[in-house]
């Protein structure tokens, strides 16, 4: 343990500045989702000198990479850890979200990691993904379709916050539009000619506010009329909402949207329009393995950080993440590192300056070295990795 912990931190404080610069050149040039074409060639690049090989615009995604690295002997049972970066950058507020960090979390973990396997000629491969739209569409459910994941054995990484958490709950998310379509009239001369789509999306936003009490406390559901109509004296004939399903299982989340879609079409049918609906790919719930949660938490703690007991940490839900997706088909974690410079939570002002300051870079960097060694274990030990992969399987059967 100490080898490990030695070079991870030596190959670490090498690469600091580097790190450093990258990250701030993102937070300065914050790119949206799907759009971050500077973001994808700095990191590329990057690691590029850094003897991993790059598949650029991977899974059919202009801003999307892996990058991989594998000793010179590695075998046909190497093991094969993943990290993984965000860079996607939100409207208004920029790097809010301190996808910055999340980048060089993922570069760092990986670069430490290289070191050592480099030192002890571990058995092991890397894959770094980098993976656009986070906070959209889901860069990484494309990755998993395509089948970038099956000759992978585990996949972490970080995320920055006010608070050190290690047992985060992100909830399942389906995001959904709908649009109604009827028929327009003059309100005033010929109404009763006309078929009211506003009168529809009204009665479904209605339905869908007393559906909360025949739901889980957990369950949230939410939403905003985008399109209410043109003018007030033509009746609506084509009005629109969005709306937001998140449930603490996938379990919960599939139940539940046969109810909202007899909602639109109720309400559909009430008002003589026709509905249409879409729902966005599925962020799904983030599947905690405990065994590399304690491992990670552990090295933390021995790093200095403060965490709140298990039980508070579970009792507050952090949004939702596609990274959910990841934890369905390989053993993940996803812990939250305190940036200690804000107490702000994210998607703030605040939070953005604070996820460039020194402070943040340096708990960003100690967020890559639990990683690092969290996965040196992994590779290194057979017995933990036997229990990682024991108790993915048991949860598996209950996704």
């Amino acid at each position: 343990m100490a080898q490990s912990i030695d070079i991870v931190g030596t190959a670490l404080a090498q690469d600091t500045r580097a790190l450093r610069e990258l990250s701030l050149a993102l937070h300065e040039n914050p790119e949206l989702s799907g759009a971050e074409h500077n973001a994808h060639a700095l990191l590329a690049d990057f690691l590029e000198s850094r003897e991993f090989s790059l598949t650029r615009e991977a899974a059919g995604m202009s801003t999307a990479f892996v990058a991989e690295w594998g000793s010179p002997s590695a075998s046909s049972d190497a093991v094969t850890v993943a990290f993984v970066s965000e860079f996607d950058a939100l409207p208004a507020i920029g790097h809010a979200c301190g996808h910055n960090l999340i980048a060089i979390t993922g570069v760092a973990a990986a670069l430490s990691l290289q070191a050592f396997i480099k030192a002890t000629d571990a058995d092991a491969r890397i894959k770094l993904f980098g993976t656009p739209a986070e906070e959209t569409w889901g860069g990484k459910i494309n990755f998993i379709e395509q089948g970038f994941f099956t000759d992978v054995d585990v996949a972490m990484m970080t995320h920055p916050g006010n608070v050190n958490v290690t047992w985060a709950k992100y909830l399942a998310l389906s995001a959904l539009v709908v649009d109604y379509h009827g028929k327009s009239a003059h309100a005033a001369s010929n109404p009763w000619d006309g078929a009211n789509a506003l009168d529809a999306l009204v009665q479904a936003y209605n339905s869908t506010s007393m559906l909360r009490q025949q739901v889980l406390p957990t369950t949230r559901i939410h939403g905003i009329i985008k399109k209410g109509g043109d003018a007030p004296n033509i009746i609506p004939q084509h009005t629109q909402a969005e709306f937001m399903l998140r449930t603490e299982k996938l379990s919960d989340l599939n139940a539940l949207r046969p109810k909202i879609n007899s909602i639109f079409e109720a309400a559909a049918l009430a008002t003589g329009t026709t509905a249409k609906v879409k729902y966005d790919p599925v962020f799904e719930d983030v599947v905690i393995n405990s065994n590399l949660a304690k491992r990670f938490e552990a090295y933390a703690r021995d790093s200095g950080c403060v965490f709140p007991s298990e039980e508070k940490q579970k009792s507050k839900s952090y949004g939702s993440t596609d990274m959910g997706n990841i934890t369905h088909v390989v053993p993940g974690i996803h812990p939250i590192f305190d940036i200690e410079s804000t107490s702000s939570d994210i998607h703030t002002d605040d939070f953005r300056e604070g996820a460039a300051t020194a402070v943040a870079h340096d708990a960003a960097v100690r967020a890559a070295k639990c990683l690092a060694l969290t996965a040196i274990d992994f590779i290194t030990d057979a017995e933990f990795r036997n229990a990682v992969r024991a108790e993915f399987e048991a949860t598996s059967q209950e996704f």
